[in-house]
């Protein structure tokens, strides 16, 4: 048994600080990329003022301000290597002075992109407070008249809160302001900066969409926002907490489609952008949050007012997979008889379910030859960092006798390969409550193990995850587990399991057809009810 050790702590050299387990940088990175809003104010940046500012400096609601930016750190208080105290110094007002005495050096716009609130807005104190002398504010000396650079910051951000995230106005024609004012060279500079986070306009689920679905049994429809810089557009489409979505996405005719696919319905997206956009697309999902992410380039680097034109199109259910041809990006090694192909499909890129499978297709003297594999996810690549985004990665274990894996195993980077998919019925929900989830997987069984450990540890502390070997085929010098699959052994290693009307608990298994049916079996023995078990069966 082999328990995987949490991340690294990182300390602040000045005052060092022991992080929580599962509070590090990566576990920090983690967070901002599932979905959830760190902002606070449903991440439309608007301008704060220091007053407002000022009400935001506890530590269940904390904001600071740096070089005219507002962040709302409540949630990174916990995964501060300095500690929450020190954080909560600059809480409620400008940390500028506080942040360059103490660590001038790190990088916050990219640490706390996530968490931007808008600029900070300098606003003349009232009458009432300019000639009150007799109770004056303790924090007046916060709320001086800014410097010529703060002023200048702060009109610039004002104007990419207001002038490139658009406000709702019906346009009609003879309207003199119908096609807007162009960026100011100002705002032209700052979008170029690289001081400004990745991410300069955003507008959560408010662009204009055409519902032509009304059918009362139709799933809900599709909230999605839309994020840009200069050169980027990004397209967020949310289907629902634990949703478990699939999707892909492509560029024809000048549209950008983006299909999405939940609970056997299948929506499609259609965008008339502002400007044209080329590939290569980016495809993401996060399975928890249920939120899908496109990222596409901008043909011509500029700043739009919208993202443009977006129709929401009739949901309908999923009658039969997709079939799609792929192109061979990469080929790696995984053991003696295993290798990973990292495959992008021609059209666009594609994005399967979590505990979903594809099928792969070849002809072979005049018949169809058909197998099942489970794409293993981001993250599981080659070790070197070269790692293909938005790729598909199969495990293929060549079997000599084998009709497809020899074929599979032998091919070269620019081959082509037929897929279908996806298949299957796995359901993320029922992940939802489970505190103890239990996968078994006998040889490449493990493939769509890996995704639900990735699942699994973003939501929880990676020290809980153990692992168990067993041989079935050891050499002598081997002083783990052998055998197979077998009553003895699950004992062993699970215990007694008693399920009840709140099960916290969950298996999983995977392998051969003989092992899986086994496994089913042992399971239910040791006090498994059948809701409480999913096998995946290619």
């Amino acid at each position: 048994m082999i328990v995987v050790p949490g991340l690294g702590v990182m300390c602040n050299p000045r005052n060092k600080c022991a992080l929580q387990p599962g509070h590090s940088l990566m576990d920090w990175i983690r967070l901002g990329n599932s979905g959830k809003d760190l902002t606070g104010v449903g991440g439309r940046m608007r301008p704060v003022t220091p007053a407002e500012l000022s009400t935001h400096n506890t530590t269940n609601d904390a904001w600071l301000a740096i070089r005219g930016r507002v962040y709302n750190i409540t949630h990174y208080l916990p995964y501060h290597p300095g500690g929450p105290e020190e954080l909560m110094r600059g809480a409620g007002m400008d940390a500028t002075q506080l942040f360059d005495k103490v660590h001038p050096w790190v990088n916050y716009d990219s640490l706390l992109a996530k968490c931007l609130v808008g600029p900070l807005r300098f606003d003349l104190p009232d009458a009432e407070e300019l000639f009150d002398t007799s109770n004056p504010s303790p924090k007046s000396d916060r709320l001086r008249e800014p410097s010529k650079a703060q002023e200048l910051v702060r009109k610039s951000m004002e104007n990419l809160a207001n002038c490139i995230t658009p406000v709702r106005k019906k346009i009609t024609k003879g309207d003199d302001n119908s096609k807007g004012s162009p960026p100011s060279k100002i705002m032209q500079s700052l979008v170029q900066s690289a001081d400004l986070p990745m991410s300069i306009s955003r507008r959560a689920a408010s662009s204009p969409v055409k519902k032509t679905d009304k059918s009362p049994d139709s799933p809900l429809p599709l909230r999605h926002d839309w994020i840009q810089t200069s050169t980027k557009l990004t397209i967020s489409v949310y289907t629902g907490h634990l949703a478990n979505p699939g999707g892909c996405a492509r560029i024809t005719e000048g549209f950008l489609l983006i299909e999405v696919a939940t609970n056997g319905w299948l929506r499609t997206l259609k965008i008339k952008p502002e400007a044209k956009l080329k590939e290569p697309l980016q495809l993401r999902v996060f399975a928890e949050s249920g939120k899908i992410e496109i990222t596409a380039l901008k043909a011509e680097p500029s700043v739009w007012k919208g993202c443009g034109e977006v129709t929401l199109g009739a949901a309908s259910r999923v009658s039969s997979p997709r079939t799609v041809e792929c192109r061979v990006m990469e080929v790696s090694r995984v053991s003696h008889d295993t290798s990973l192909l990292s495959v992008c499909p021609r059209a666009g890129p594609v994005v399967v379910p979590l505990g979903h499978h594809v099928r792969v297709h070849r002809r072979v003297e005049g018949s169809e030859c058909v197998r099942s594999y489970t794409p293993v996810g981001e993250g599981w690549g080659p070790p070197d960092g070269t790692e293909i985004f938005s790729a598909l990665r199969l495990a293929v274990k060549r079997y000599d006798s084998g009709v497809l894996s020899p074929h599979l195993t032998a091919l070269k980077v620019g081959d082509l390969i037929t897929l279908s998919g996806p298949y299957g019925n796995f359901q993320l929900q029922k992940l939802k409550t489970v505190k103890s989830l239990y996968l078994i997987a006998a040889g490449t069984g493990i493939t769509p193990m890996l995704g639900l450990i990735k699942f699994m540890m973003s939501r929880s502390n990676p020290r809980w995850l153990k692992i168990t070997h067993v041989l079935s085929d050891a050499s002598s010098s081997w002083s783990g587990h052998k055998g197979r699959i077998r009553d003895e052994l699950l004992t062993e290693i699970l215990g007694q399991v008693k399920c009840d009307d709140k099960c916290s608990h969950y298996a999983c298994l995977c392998g051969p057809t003989e092992f899986t049916y086994a496994g089913l079996d042992l399971l239910k023995k040791h006090g498994f009810k059948d809701d409480c078990i999913h096998a995946f069966m290619g």
